[in-house]
Protein backbone atom coordinates (compact mmCIF):
# COMPACT_ATOMS: atom_id res chain seq x y z
CA UNK A 1 0.00 0.00 0.00
CA UNK A 2 1.59 3.68 -1.19
CA UNK A 3 1.88 6.00 1.68
CA UNK A 4 -0.09 9.03 1.98
CA UNK A 5 2.93 11.02 1.19
CA UNK A 6 3.27 9.39 -2.12
CA UNK A 7 -0.32 9.80 -2.80
CA UNK A 8 -0.50 12.80 -2.32
CA UNK A 9 2.85 13.70 -4.91
CA UNK A 10 0.26 11.31 -6.93
CA UNK A 11 -2.49 13.75 -6.66
CA UNK A 12 -0.20 17.10 -7.56
CA UNK A 13 1.34 15.47 -10.80
CA UNK A 14 -1.98 15.05 -12.28
CA UNK A 15 -2.42 18.76 -11.11
CA UNK A 16 0.51 20.03 -12.81
CA UNK A 17 -1.63 18.20 -16.39
CA UNK A 18 -3.90 21.16 -16.26
CA UNK A 19 -1.35 23.63 -14.70
CA UNK A 20 1.77 23.82 -15.59
CA UNK A 21 2.67 26.37 -13.03
CA UNK A 22 2.49 23.27 -10.15
CA UNK A 23 5.50 21.45 -11.86
CA UNK A 24 8.32 22.94 -10.19
CA UNK A 25 7.49 22.20 -6.85
CA UNK A 26 6.01 19.04 -7.79
CA UNK A 27 9.29 17.83 -9.38
CA UNK A 28 10.93 18.79 -6.30
CA UNK A 29 8.97 17.00 -4.01
CA UNK A 30 9.13 13.68 -7.15
CA UNK A 31 13.37 13.82 -7.02
CA UNK A 32 13.31 13.86 -3.00
CA UNK A 33 11.19 11.25 -2.37
CA UNK A 34 13.46 8.69 -4.48
CA UNK A 35 16.58 10.36 -3.11
CA UNK A 36 17.88 12.71 -5.18
CA UNK A 37 18.16 16.58 -5.51
CA UNK A 38 16.48 17.54 -8.32
CA UNK A 39 14.12 16.57 -11.56
CA UNK A 40 13.36 17.48 -14.46
CA UNK A 41 11.17 16.48 -17.45
CA UNK A 42 13.44 17.05 -20.92
CA UNK A 43 12.00 16.62 -24.42
CA UNK A 44 14.42 14.35 -26.70
CA UNK A 45 14.37 17.08 -29.09
CA UNK A 46 15.02 21.03 -28.57
CA UNK A 47 12.19 21.90 -30.54
CA UNK A 48 10.22 21.26 -27.91
CA UNK A 49 10.11 24.52 -25.07
CA UNK A 50 6.37 23.62 -24.12
CA UNK A 51 8.23 20.19 -22.37
CA UNK A 52 10.52 21.82 -20.31
CA UNK A 53 9.50 21.80 -16.86
CA UNK A 54 12.31 21.73 -13.93
CA UNK A 55 12.12 21.70 -9.95
CA UNK A 56 14.99 24.49 -10.07
CA UNK A 57 14.12 27.40 -8.92
CA UNK A 58 17.93 28.89 -10.13
CA UNK A 59 16.59 29.74 -13.81
CA UNK A 60 20.55 29.87 -14.50
CA UNK A 61 20.73 26.12 -14.29
CA UNK A 62 17.73 25.22 -16.82
CA UNK A 63 19.47 28.21 -19.22
CA UNK A 64 22.70 27.05 -18.74
CA UNK A 65 21.64 23.66 -19.88
CA UNK A 66 19.76 24.66 -23.12
CA UNK A 67 21.57 27.24 -24.55
CA UNK A 68 24.91 25.68 -24.19
CA UNK A 69 25.73 22.32 -21.87
CA UNK A 70 23.00 20.11 -23.61
CA UNK A 71 25.99 19.68 -26.39
CA UNK A 72 28.12 17.79 -23.75
CA UNK A 73 25.27 15.67 -22.45
CA UNK A 74 25.91 12.23 -22.63
CA UNK A 75 22.00 11.17 -23.02
CA UNK A 76 22.27 13.58 -25.81
CA UNK A 77 25.08 11.77 -27.23
CA UNK A 78 23.19 8.21 -26.80
CA UNK A 79 20.32 9.98 -28.77
CA UNK A 80 22.23 9.77 -31.73
CA UNK A 81 22.95 6.22 -31.82
CA UNK A 82 19.31 5.23 -30.64
CA UNK A 83 17.22 7.51 -31.14
CA UNK A 84 14.14 5.89 -30.07
CA UNK A 85 14.95 4.70 -26.28
CA UNK A 86 12.22 3.83 -24.52
CA UNK A 87 12.45 2.50 -20.78
CA UNK A 88 15.10 3.90 -17.84
CA UNK A 89 18.58 4.13 -18.75
CA UNK A 90 21.67 5.27 -16.12
CA UNK A 91 24.63 7.12 -16.99
CA UNK A 92 26.71 4.76 -15.25
CA UNK A 93 26.24 3.11 -18.51
CA UNK A 94 27.20 6.00 -20.29
CA UNK A 95 30.06 7.15 -18.63
CA UNK A 96 32.59 5.57 -16.52
CA UNK A 97 33.64 6.90 -13.18
CA UNK A 98 37.22 7.81 -14.65
CA UNK A 99 35.20 9.77 -17.45
CA UNK A 100 33.62 11.28 -14.92
CA UNK A 101 36.05 13.01 -13.48
CA UNK A 102 37.06 14.80 -16.39
CA UNK A 103 33.82 15.30 -18.26
CA UNK A 104 32.73 18.67 -18.86
CA UNK A 105 29.12 17.92 -18.62
CA UNK A 106 29.75 16.82 -14.98
CA UNK A 107 32.91 19.00 -13.33
CA UNK A 108 31.78 22.33 -15.35
CA UNK A 109 27.56 21.93 -14.76
CA UNK A 110 26.27 19.39 -12.82
CA UNK A 111 28.87 19.77 -10.12
CA UNK A 112 28.35 23.50 -9.88
CA UNK A 113 24.70 22.77 -8.69
CA UNK A 114 25.72 19.98 -6.67
CA UNK A 115 24.62 16.87 -8.57
CA UNK A 116 26.34 13.87 -9.37
CA UNK A 117 24.81 11.08 -11.13
CA UNK A 118 21.62 10.88 -13.23
CA UNK A 119 18.83 8.11 -13.83
CA UNK A 120 16.47 8.95 -17.24
CA UNK A 121 13.32 7.43 -18.00
CA UNK A 122 12.17 8.05 -21.34
CA UNK A 123 8.64 7.37 -22.40
CA UNK A 124 7.25 7.87 -25.91
CA UNK A 125 3.30 8.72 -26.30
CA UNK A 126 1.51 9.33 -29.38
CA UNK A 127 -0.25 12.16 -27.63
CA UNK A 128 2.98 14.53 -27.24
CA UNK A 129 6.52 14.50 -28.40
CA UNK A 130 9.16 12.01 -26.70
CA UNK A 131 10.71 13.19 -23.48
CA UNK A 132 12.54 12.00 -20.27
CA UNK A 133 11.94 12.26 -16.70
CA UNK A 134 15.89 13.06 -15.10
CA UNK A 135 16.14 12.71 -11.64
CA UNK A 136 19.26 14.39 -10.49
CA UNK A 137 21.11 12.58 -7.56
CA UNK A 138 23.51 14.39 -5.03
CA UNK A 139 26.98 14.54 -5.80
CA UNK A 140 27.85 12.61 -2.62
CA UNK A 141 25.33 10.37 -3.01
CA UNK A 142 25.47 9.36 -6.56
CA UNK A 143 23.88 5.89 -6.50
CA UNK A 144 20.14 4.83 -6.08
CA UNK A 145 18.65 1.90 -3.62
CA UNK A 146 16.33 -0.40 -5.53
CA UNK A 147 13.37 0.67 -3.26
CA UNK A 148 14.37 4.60 -4.67
CA UNK A 149 14.24 2.92 -8.48
CA UNK A 150 11.02 1.27 -8.30
CA UNK A 151 9.38 4.57 -6.92
CA UNK A 152 11.25 6.33 -9.27
CA UNK A 153 9.94 4.34 -12.08
CA UNK A 154 6.26 4.17 -10.92
CA UNK A 155 6.22 7.78 -10.09
CA UNK A 156 7.88 8.42 -13.69
CA UNK A 157 4.80 6.73 -15.24
CA UNK A 158 2.71 8.94 -13.49
CA UNK A 159 4.78 11.60 -15.15
CA UNK A 160 4.00 10.14 -18.57
CA UNK A 161 -0.01 10.23 -18.04
CA UNK A 162 0.00 13.92 -17.11
CA UNK A 163 2.20 14.76 -19.76
CA UNK A 164 0.20 13.36 -22.08
CA UNK A 165 -2.53 14.57 -20.56
CA UNK A 166 -1.74 18.09 -20.94
CA UNK A 167 -0.43 17.58 -24.69
CA UNK A 168 -4.20 16.16 -25.48
CA UNK A 169 -5.78 19.38 -23.37
CA UNK A 170 -3.61 21.86 -25.38
CA UNK A 171 -4.38 20.34 -28.48
CA UNK A 172 -8.24 20.36 -27.73
CA UNK A 173 -8.22 23.68 -26.79
CA UNK A 174 -6.30 24.86 -30.55
CA UNK A 175 -8.76 22.58 -32.43
CA UNK A 176 -11.75 24.08 -30.44
CA UNK A 177 -10.28 27.69 -31.18
CA UNK A 178 -9.67 26.92 -34.92
CA UNK A 179 -13.38 25.21 -35.42
CA UNK A 180 -14.62 28.56 -33.72
CA UNK A 181 -13.12 30.35 -36.06
CA UNK A 182 -13.92 28.53 -39.16
CA UNK A 183 -18.04 28.85 -38.02
CA UNK A 184 -17.35 32.78 -37.49
CA UNK A 185 -16.30 33.07 -41.20
CA UNK A 186 -19.10 31.23 -42.78
CA UNK A 187 -21.28 32.97 -44.92
CA UNK A 188 -23.72 30.48 -43.93
CA UNK A 189 -25.96 30.44 -40.77
CA UNK A 190 -24.47 27.70 -38.49
CA UNK A 191 -25.06 27.34 -34.69
CA UNK A 192 -23.60 24.74 -33.18
CA UNK A 193 -25.16 22.63 -30.03
CA UNK A 194 -24.49 20.37 -27.51
CA UNK A 195 -26.02 17.04 -27.07
CA UNK A 196 -28.83 18.48 -24.83
CA UNK A 197 -29.73 20.45 -28.12
CA UNK A 198 -28.46 23.38 -26.25
CA UNK A 199 -26.43 26.55 -28.17
CA UNK A 200 -23.02 26.12 -27.45
CA UNK A 201 -22.45 29.48 -29.82
CA UNK A 202 -23.73 30.86 -33.18
CA UNK A 203 -21.75 32.94 -36.21
CA UNK A 204 -22.99 36.42 -36.61
CA UNK A 205 -24.79 35.20 -40.05
CA UNK A 206 -26.75 32.89 -37.21
CA UNK A 207 -27.58 36.15 -35.26
CA UNK A 208 -28.35 38.15 -38.21
CA UNK A 209 -31.10 35.47 -38.83
CA UNK A 210 -33.04 35.26 -35.53
CA UNK A 211 -36.13 37.69 -35.34
CA UNK A 212 -38.30 36.32 -38.41
CA UNK A 213 -40.26 33.13 -36.59
CA UNK A 214 -36.40 31.81 -35.23
CA UNK A 215 -35.15 32.67 -32.05
CA UNK A 216 -33.18 31.70 -29.57
CA UNK A 217 -34.52 31.00 -26.23
CA UNK A 218 -32.76 29.69 -22.99
CA UNK A 219 -29.98 28.78 -25.28
CA UNK A 220 -32.48 26.94 -27.46
CA UNK A 221 -32.87 27.13 -31.39
CA UNK A 222 -37.14 28.01 -31.39
CA UNK A 223 -39.86 28.03 -34.26
CA UNK A 224 -42.71 30.17 -33.89
CA UNK A 225 -44.32 27.49 -36.22
CA UNK A 226 -45.72 24.83 -34.62
CA UNK A 227 -44.67 22.80 -37.42
CA UNK A 228 -41.08 24.11 -38.05
CA UNK A 229 -40.21 23.40 -34.59
CA UNK A 230 -41.86 19.99 -34.93
CA UNK A 231 -39.63 19.38 -37.57
CA UNK A 232 -36.23 21.11 -36.52
CA UNK A 233 -36.62 19.14 -33.13
CA UNK A 234 -36.54 15.61 -35.57
CA UNK A 235 -33.48 16.99 -37.24
CA UNK A 236 -31.41 17.61 -33.73
CA UNK A 237 -32.94 14.14 -32.13
CA UNK A 238 -31.33 12.27 -36.05
CA UNK A 239 -28.15 13.82 -35.61
CA UNK A 240 -27.82 13.48 -31.80
CA UNK A 241 -29.21 10.19 -31.52
CA UNK A 242 -28.73 8.15 -34.76
CA UNK A 243 -30.15 5.26 -32.91
CA UNK A 244 -33.34 6.81 -31.56
CA UNK A 245 -36.62 5.81 -33.58
CA UNK A 246 -37.58 9.17 -35.40
CA UNK A 247 -33.54 9.17 -36.77
CA UNK A 248 -33.27 11.33 -39.46
CA UNK A 249 -30.91 10.77 -41.99
CA UNK A 250 -27.65 13.96 -41.97
CA UNK A 251 -27.94 14.56 -45.35
CA UNK A 252 -31.93 15.68 -44.78
CA UNK A 253 -32.68 19.34 -45.51
CA UNK A 254 -36.19 20.57 -43.88
CA UNK A 255 -37.78 23.68 -44.30
CA UNK A 256 -38.67 26.03 -41.73
CA UNK A 257 -41.90 28.67 -42.48
CA UNK A 258 -41.52 31.86 -41.46
CA UNK A 259 -43.62 34.65 -41.05
CA UNK A 260 -42.17 37.20 -43.64
CA UNK A 261 -43.11 34.15 -46.37
CA UNK A 262 -39.78 33.67 -46.81
CA UNK A 263 -38.79 30.01 -45.57
CA UNK A 264 -35.62 28.65 -44.65
CA UNK A 265 -33.69 25.76 -45.16
CA UNK A 266 -31.89 23.61 -42.26
CA UNK A 267 -29.69 21.47 -42.34
CA UNK A 268 -27.82 19.37 -38.94
CA UNK A 269 -24.40 17.75 -39.26
CA UNK A 270 -23.52 15.45 -36.92
CA UNK A 271 -19.81 16.33 -34.85
CA UNK A 272 -17.27 13.99 -33.05
CA UNK A 273 -18.83 10.40 -34.25
CA UNK A 274 -16.27 8.66 -32.28
CA UNK A 275 -17.64 10.29 -28.46
CA UNK A 276 -20.48 8.04 -27.99
CA UNK A 277 -22.27 9.22 -25.16
CA UNK A 278 -25.77 7.71 -23.24
CA UNK A 279 -28.91 10.58 -22.75
CA UNK A 280 -30.84 9.96 -19.51
CA UNK A 281 -33.31 7.25 -21.56
CA UNK A 282 -29.89 5.14 -21.98
CA UNK A 283 -29.75 5.62 -25.18
CA UNK A 284 -26.60 6.17 -27.80
CA UNK A 285 -26.27 10.07 -27.92
CA UNK A 286 -23.54 12.04 -30.70
CA UNK A 287 -21.40 14.85 -29.14
CA UNK A 288 -22.54 17.85 -30.59
CA UNK A 289 -24.03 18.71 -34.23
CA UNK A 290 -23.49 21.88 -36.60
CA UNK A 291 -26.59 23.01 -37.64
CA UNK A 292 -26.75 25.34 -40.72
CA UNK A 293 -29.40 27.47 -41.61
CA UNK A 294 -29.74 29.28 -45.88
CA UNK A 295 -32.67 31.26 -46.96
CA UNK A 296 -33.06 30.23 -50.27
CA UNK A 297 -32.56 33.38 -53.29
CA UNK A 298 -30.02 34.79 -51.08
CA UNK A 299 -26.84 35.96 -52.42
CA UNK A 300 -23.77 33.58 -52.42
CA UNK A 301 -20.41 33.69 -53.65
CA UNK A 302 -18.94 31.74 -57.09
CA UNK A 303 -16.40 29.40 -55.99
CA UNK A 304 -16.46 27.56 -59.52
CA UNK A 305 -12.89 29.04 -59.97
CA UNK A 306 -11.86 27.79 -57.24
CA UNK A 307 -13.52 24.00 -57.57
CA UNK A 308 -11.83 24.07 -61.07
CA UNK A 309 -8.55 24.60 -59.62
CA UNK A 310 -9.53 21.68 -57.60
CA UNK A 311 -9.57 19.12 -60.77
CA UNK A 312 -13.24 19.43 -60.75
CA UNK A 313 -14.99 19.56 -64.24
CA UNK A 314 -18.17 21.61 -65.27
CA UNK A 315 -20.55 18.79 -64.67
CA UNK A 316 -19.18 18.15 -61.13
CA UNK A 317 -18.64 21.86 -60.43
CA UNK A 318 -22.96 22.36 -60.57
CA UNK A 319 -25.00 24.03 -63.25
CA UNK A 320 -23.26 27.18 -65.38
CA UNK A 321 -23.63 30.14 -63.24
CA UNK A 322 -24.12 29.00 -60.14
CA UNK A 323 -22.06 27.54 -57.21
CA UNK A 324 -22.06 24.04 -56.36
CA UNK A 325 -21.06 25.43 -52.51
CA UNK A 326 -23.85 27.93 -52.12
CA UNK A 327 -24.73 25.70 -49.04
CA UNK A 328 -22.98 23.22 -47.17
Amino acid sequence: MLSDAVNAVIGDIYRCAFDGSHWQPTLLEVSRMVGGIGAAIVPNGRDCPELRFSSSRIMESDQMYYDHMWRHDPYRMHLHAHPHPQGEISDTTLVTDAELDRHPYYQDFLRKFDVGRTNRFYFADPACPPFSLSIQRPWRHPHETEGERRLRVMLGQHVCRAVAMSAAERRSRVLAHGFHEICMRLSTAAALVDHDGRTVFMNDAMSGLLGDGIACVDHRIVCSHRESQRRLDDLLRGALYPDAATQVAPERFITLQCPSGQPVVARAMPLFPGMDATDTGGRPARGMALVMFHRPGTPTPDVSDALHLLGLNQSERGWPGRSAMAFP
